[in-house]
Parts: C-alpha cells; structure tokens; sequence
C-alpha cells in the first residue's frame, strides 16, 4: 500500500512538473529570426528556419531584459510585455498581424505609466502621453505615424506650450507660456517655416513683433518697451531693407537711417537706388 501511495505521489509530482514546464515560454534571439513585412508595413509574420511560430515565447532585448510574446502562425498577437532590471515591468502593449494595435503603455521603477501611446497598424495613430510622477508632462496628437493635431507641454500641470502640426510639420499658431501662464511667445508657422506674425511678450505686453515669409524676416519688425513704440526696421528675405527709426518717449522720430539688402547707406543713396529699380520694371 505504501508503495502504491509513493507511486502516485511520483506519477503526481511528474506530471505537475510537465504542466509547468509546458507553460513556460521557449527563449529565442530575436536576431536568428527570420522577419517579413507586407507592402505598407501593418504586417509582420516571424519564422525560423522556413516555419513560423507558433506558441508563447522569451526573447531577450539585452543582457538584462526580454520581451513575452504569444505568436500564432509567426504573428505577434494579443497582450505583450517587455521587463527589464531582472524581471521589472516595463512596457505593455498589444498586437495584431504582428505589428502593433491599441495602447502602449511604459512604466517605471514604481509601476506608474510614465508613456501612453495609441497605434494602428504599427503606426502611432491617436494620442500620445507622458507623465512626470502623477502629473502630465506633455499630450500629442498622431495619424499614421506623424503628428497631426495639437501639442502641448505642461509644468506642474500648467502649459508650458501648444503647437499645431499638419503631416508632421508644425502648421498654424504656436505658443509658450511662463510658469504663470503668461503668453511669452506667439509664432505662426506654415510648412514648418515661420510664416506671418512673430510676437515676444513680457508680463503680457508685446516687446517684439516681427514678420516673417519661408523662415526669413519680410516687412516690418518692431520693438516695444513699457507698450510704448521705441524701434522698428524694415526688411526683406532676411536682410534690412528700407527705412529704420529709433523713437523718443514722446513717440516722435530721434532719428532715421537706410539699408539697401543688408547695407547701411544714405538716404539720397537709397532713393537712387529705388528709381534705378522703377526704371528697369518699366
């Protein structure tokens, strides 16, 4: 009888040992596999040795860390996790086709989400959050991998800055903000190049106001100080051009001077050169 019981004890023994050892997931470098993508990238089947895989898999990131995956016919799919530091958590995400689908999420030492990202067929594809301990740090848009939307910073929970992007290219107004938040910097941008308005602020009041064509100074640029008009110039791609003034208190002219593409000269000078363009447009 005893026999008997020790018996079953084994056979018991054996099998839970089979059970968890048929749980755990098979290690392979990342680096032996055998990786196609369809034509737009939204797919990737994995394969070793001409077969794909098949089942739950250990793939080591680095010396220190690995990822778990749960691979159905070479595709990555459903929940995965990244650890790292000796088995510490640090990413969860999800697939689809092998490529990835629906939230990302990075943590950090104390298992709190420092990183939120949506994807979409492998590219990210709706928002994108960081966070400095419970606070948020900064918030993006995204569609098919570039940013498309507003963007935005934050100290302590107050914004720092917001931009407009357009493909990925910064697109319409853009504006920054002291920890009071006062409007510091207004920018207008078109194609990722300053184009329009360009305002500095100082407690609110309007020090510089510039603008801009391509990324380069055209028109009228001028400087304030107390609200009150103190300078302005005149320029074209980049370069003075035309008349500049320095003002008194009292808003009247203390006095005047002349560039032509970038060089002082005199006023007889510029207005030589301006008829000596009429003429050759005639």
């Amino acid at each position: 009888m005893k026999k008997i019981f020790k018996l079953v004890i084994v056979l018991i023994a054996a099998m839970t040992s089979s059970s968890l050892y048929a749980q755990l997931p098979e290690e392979i470098q990342w680096k032996h596999l055998n990786k196609t993508y369809n034509a737009d990238s939204s797919e990737l089947v994995l394969s070793l040795n001409g077969k794909n895989l098949q089942g739950k898999y250990k793939i080591p990131l680095d010396e220190k860390s690995f990822a778990l995956y749960n691979i159905k016919n070479g595709l990555i799919t459903g929940e995965a996790f990244w650890y790292t530091n000796g088995g510490v958590l640090e990413c969860k995400l999800y697939y689809k086709r092998g490529v990835r689908n629906g939230v990302k999420e990075n943590f950090d030492n104390n298992g709190k989400v420092w990183l939120r990202q949506d994807y979409k067929d492998g590219k990210q594809n709706g928002f994108s959050e960081m966070y400095n301990g419970d606070k948020i740090a900064s918030k993006a848009e995204y569609r098919g991998g570039k940013k498309h939307g507003l963007s935005v910073s934050y100290s302590n929970g107050n914004m720092l800055s917001e931009t407009n992007y357009e493909n990925d290219l910064r697109s319409g107004a853009s504006r920054n903000y002291n920890l009071d938040g006062k409007l510091t910097l207004e920018i207008n941008y078109k194609d990722d190049k300053r184009n329009g308005i360009y305002r500095v602020y100082n407690d609110g009041q309007v020090i510089t106001e510039t603008n801009y064509v391509d990324d380069l100074q055209n028109g009228l640029s001028t400087t304030y100080n107390g609200g009150k008009k103190n300078m302005d110039a005149n320029f074209e791609n980049g370069k003075r051009h035309g008349a500049s003034h320095m003002y008194k208190p009292d808003g009247t002219v203390l006095f005047e001077s002349f560039y032509w593409q970038g060089e002082k000269v005199s006023k007889a000078d510029f207005e030589k050169y301006q008829l000596e363009v009429v003429k050759k447009k005639k």
